[in-house]
């Protein structure tokens, strides 16, 4: 792991993930302590503009966890969550910021284990990348500015309507890969992309 300590800030499922960070706490089991998180009641109420403007505000990576595919409180939220992180990876990648400081990954509230080593493993490859445009080859104004645009763009209202059109047609066909998620996403919103971010 590099000696650089990144700062990580993640959102978590209260009933999920926050609960199995809750479990590896009182387990103690040991993970790195970068992280930072936010408690939400669902990863389907995550808005795609809050991980890009969390880096804008200075976080080298972001967590977004919560219950496993078919094991949602509210039915299909960690499916819609899919859709909100499949633009986010999509717009890093269109204003060049490496897609692997973002990440979205499941754990049960049982899982306490495997949260530990979801977050380890995160930590250290945001740690490998080193502070948010050292890799990029990006300065630190310039990664904020094209982060700040990125996060107004995905608050756009056509990019919403490409999400929403996305998320129809994904449960409309039922394949839930993130393969097939992502295509989606980039077909849906391409358009109104390429017209907010240049």
């Amino acid at each position: 792991m590099s000696d650089y300590q990144p700062k990580i800030l993640g959102f978590l499922c209260n009933w999920c993930c926050y609960t199995a960070a809750d479990s590896a706490g009182v387990g103690r089991y040991q993970y790195p302590p970068n992280l930072r998180v936010i408690r939400m009641m669902c990863t389907g109420r995550l808005d795609p503009s809050f991980p890009l403007e969390g880096l804008a505000a200075g976080a080298d990576g972001i967590f977004v966890g919560g219950c496993h595919p078919g094991e949602c409180h509210y039915i299909d939220g960690n499916y819609h969550a899919l859709i909100s992180a499949s633009l986010v990876h999509e717009v890093l990648a269109r204003i060049g910021i490496n897609k692997e400081r973002f990440l979205i990954d499941w754990a049960s509230a049982a899982e306490g284990p495997n949260f530990v080593k979801i977050i380890t493993h995160f930590t250290h490859r945001v740690a490998a990348l080193g502070p948010l445009g050292s890799s990029e080859k990006l300065d630190a104004e310039e990664v904020r500015h094209k982060l700040s645009a990125a996060a107004e763009a995905a608050r756009g209202r056509k990019v919403r309507t490409g999400l929403i059109n996305a998320s129809k047609e994904m449960i409309k066909g039922g394949d839930f890969s993130r393969e097939t998620i992502s295509d989606l996403v980039a077909t849906k919103c391409d358009k109104a992309l390429n017209t907010l971010l240049g």
